[in-house]
């Protein structure tokens, strides 16, 4: 009798060892030609800021890779990671962190971990905490995926310099004025470097050129040197439209940048027109309830102040109120930012009791921020 038990041990583990490496074969095995194709469709997408068709065809890629690899393959992880990634530019946060976060778990633990994957996946996870207003959560995560890709990289790598711009990003929102240029010129410096190296030159990677440029330029002009943010606010438009990309959110932004600046300098019709531009785009490519729409109907709302017209200016306002509301909650310095827009308008108007309750509402907010 023992001799058949051993017999049949010894036959099912003949018959599970092929099966065992038949699903770590799938694990490891490559993507599909289908899958790549429809990943990078995905991708040009994202980068158009065509996100809506682009969510459609990330999904079809992530259903591909879990039937034909299984859903721990990495295939998986970057088609999670690349739906996530286009619900954030959608400022649909809470669908977003939870894609994020098994992209991550997958790719931690794979046989053999690949730090730039994992790199890539700890700074969008960071780029999520900030959007939501976390900032603590934020730098630890873009401190890790910094390491990370330096391990995976070289220090002298554009993804590297991404994690830089990133940090640089989370230092300008807390004020930390001076941390912040640092990385941003050293993330510069990178991007230069390597977008000097490529012909042509590639959309993504001039992309990422504008995007440090903006946050350079943010920084000077809160420090009120309208002259150097001006130079890099267009440098920053100049890269974008090169790259033919002139419908892409991230020309809205550049656009935005440069009109926060003339409300600044007091150029208010050349703000309205750059803002209206703004809004256009962003109303094409945008969810419609995206925080970046926010800040642009709010940058058009200074302007109407400015212009003495307090009816259209409260009509942007709350419209940007509702949109920070819905996308980021209540509880969200934006949201207390944009209340402030409102006190001032209401203050202003002698709107005693509305400019309160604004004022209080934003207090508020600005406590349970402290706890």
């Amino acid at each position: 009798m023992k001799t058949i038990v051993a017999a049949i041990c010894s036959c099912a583990l003949l018959l599970s060892a092929p099966a065992a490496a038949q699903r770590g074969a799938a694990k490891d095995a490559a993507p599909s030609d289908e899958w790549k194709e429809l990943n990078q469709e995905a991708t040009n997408l994202y980068f158009q800021g065509r996100f809506e068709r682009g969510v459609a065809v990330a999904k079809k890629a992530l259903e591909l890779a879990e039937r034909e690899r299984g859903p721990e393959h990495p295939s998986a992880a970057a088609s999670l990671n690349r739906v996530a990634e286009i619900y954030r530019a959608l400022g649909q946060h809470a669908a977003a962190e939870p894609l994020y976060k098994r992209a991550l778990a997958i790719r931690e633990s794979a046989r053999n971990p690949n730090d730039a994957a994992i790199g890539q996946s700890l700074n969008n996870l960071a780029q999520l905490h900030m959007a939501q207003g976390e900032y603590a959560a934020a730098e630890a995560l873009f401190k890790r995926s910094l390491a990370s890709r330096e391990r995976a990289r070289g220090a002298e790598h554009p993804d590297v310099a991404n994690s830089l711009s990133g940090l640089a990003d989370l230092y300008r929102a807390q004020r930390k004025f001076a941390e912040a240029e640092s990385l941003y010129k050293r993330s510069l410096a990178i991007l230069d470097k390597a977008l000097g190296a490529q012909q042509p030159q590639p959309a993504s990677l001039a992309n990422r050129v504008a995007i440090a440029l903006l946050g350079l330029a943010e920084i000077h002009r809160e420090q009120g040197q309208h002259e150097a943010a001006e130079a890099l606010y267009k440098r920053a438009i100049a890269m974008v439209d090169d790259t033919r990309d002139r419908e892409h959110p991230l020309m809205a932004r550049s656009l935005q940048g440069l009109a926060s600046l003339y409300v600044r300098q007091g150029e208010f019709v050349s703000a309205q027109t750059l803002y209206k531009r703004a809004i256009a785009i962003q109303e094409n490519a945008l969810d419609r309830d995206h925080p970046r729409m926010a800040t642009t109907l709010q940058g058009l709302a200074d302007v109407y102040i400015a212009q003495g017209e307090s009816i259209a200016a409260e009509a942007m306002l709350k419209r940007a109120l509702e949109i920070r509301v819905t996308a980021l909650g209540e509880q969200h310095p934006a949201v207390a930012a944009t209340l402030d827009g409102l006190f001032a308008l209401y203050a202003k108007q002698n709107k005693n009791a509305e400019a309160k309750q604004s004022a209080d509402r934003a207090a508020a907010i600005r406590s349970s921020q402290r706890r």
